[in-house]
């Protein structure tokens, strides 16, 4: 129902300020960010990284997203599908579950350049494990990685 609701709402707000739902922008490609600290970085610390891979078509997205902290202590493989997603305007609209623990997030999208900015807007859904962080990256800049490709 707070999914439906949080939807409903956005649908809402872009069609009172007269949206389009031609993707101007193409959201797809890999994009990731680095959340290691500079000391981290400097020592090499593997994982700490959050990325997402996103297929566009039309207006529509897909695709999937991982998180780990630094050190490779937690980790969120995402999963097939576990970003979907709308683009309004220049603002692509996703809803991010968790493979961690099935928490889901809405979310809001921008481009600039090579650059993705994200944002979680609204906890849809709490994880299964009272307490668990899903790890879904909460708010940052990721950059296109051209070496990847969408499959």
């Amino acid at each position: 129902m707070v999914l439906f609701r949080s939807i409903v709402l956005a649908f809402a707000v872009t069609a009172l300020s007269g949206y389009t739902l031609a993707a101007d922008i193409d959201f797809g490609g890999h994009w990731t960010i680095d959340l290691r600290s500079p000391q981290e970085r400097k020592q090499m610390i593997e994982c700490g990284v959050a990325e997402f891979a996103l297929k566009q078509v039309g207006d529509k997205i897909v695709g999937t997203h991982s998180f780990s902290t630094p050190g490779c202590g937690r980790l969120n493989e995402g999963g097939h599908d576990t970003v979907k997603g709308i683009v309004i305007n220049q603002t692509a609209v996703l809803v991010v579950t968790s493979g961690r623990n099935g928490g889901m997030v809405l979310g809001k999208a921008t481009r600039q350049g090579n650059q993705l900015h994200w944002k979680t807007v609204e906890e849809l859904k709490a994880g299964e494990v009272e307490g668990d962080s899903p790890l879904i990256l909460e708010k940052g800049t990721l950059l296109r990685d051209n070496r990847q490709t969408q499959k």
